[in-house]
This record gives C-alpha cells, structure tokens and sequence, in this order.
C-alpha cells in the first residue's frame, strides 16, 4: 500500500486546512450580525494599528494576493470604514486610513473576535493554544528562512 487514510488525515496540510475552517467557523458565528470576515477585521485593524499604511504592505500583513487585498479595501471602503489617499512619495501606491466610524465597527468587531478566541480558549486551553500559535509562526517562517 501507497499510503493510508491515517497518514493522510494526519498530514499538515490537511490539518492546517481544517484549524482554518474551524477558525473562520467560530469567527463568524461570534461576528455574524455584522457580517464581517476574519479578512476584513484583520485589514480594519491594520489600518488601525498603521494609520497610512501602503496597501500592498497591508497585504504582505495579511498574507493577502493583490487583487484579494484590493478587493477588501473597496469594500471597507465602499462602506465608510476606511479612506484611501494616494502616496505623496510614490503615486501608484495607497494609503489607508480607518475612519471613525471604522474605529466604532473595528470595536464591536474586535469584540467578537475575542469570543471567538475566549472558545478557543475554553475548548483547548490557553497554554496549549499559546503553543500552537508558537508553532504556526514557526512553520509559517520556513519560507522566509529560506535563501
């Protein structure tokens, strides 16, 4: 035999897979009345954390292709949450900048997210959790040790 049903429930990729499903599951259980997604709160609170940030560095924060990352943005935009401004250094880039009303969904949003992870909490425990963040930065560092 090849390979077996436990090795390939067992593997990486299908676990990572399924850790993402589960934690846009409970994400958008805990944030379902403002229909937002995890994609969304994270650009909102980079442009938060980062007022003025280049869109496409928002993008490399979020791990996010450039259409993805464009995408998002017109829609936060669309919305009222954020504002964009073209870069006075560099004219193709863009700048982004979280409105107050942004501020006040970014809140309630943030809210939720923390449920969402407080579920996570309960399910597995702080520590272990701790640990799987721990290792996921690892992991998701190879590439970037790579030269």
């Amino acid at each position: 035999m090849i390979v077996t049903a436990e090795h390939m429930l067992n593997t990486h990729g299908i676990l990572l897979r399924r850790c993402q499903q589960v934690a846009l599951a409970l994400f958008t259980e805990e944030a379902a009345e403002f229909g937002f997604s995890p994609t969304q709160y994270s650009a909102l609170a980079f442009a938060y954390i980062e007022p003025g940030i280049q869109q496409n560095a928002l993008g490399e924060r979020i791990a996010l292709d450039r259409s993805s990352v464009t995408k998002c943005v017109e829609i936060l935009e669309r919305d009222g949450l954020i504002r964009r401004e073209v870069d006075r250094k560099d004219r193709r880039a863009r700048l982004l900048f979280i409105t107050p009303e942004g501020e006040k969904v970014l809140e309630t949003v943030h809210a939720a997210a923390l449920k969402a992870r407080s579920r996570i909490h309960a399910a597995m425990g702080k520590e272990r959790f701790q640990t799987l963040i721990e290792d996921m930065k690892a992991f998701s560092a190879i590439l970037d040790d790579k030269e």
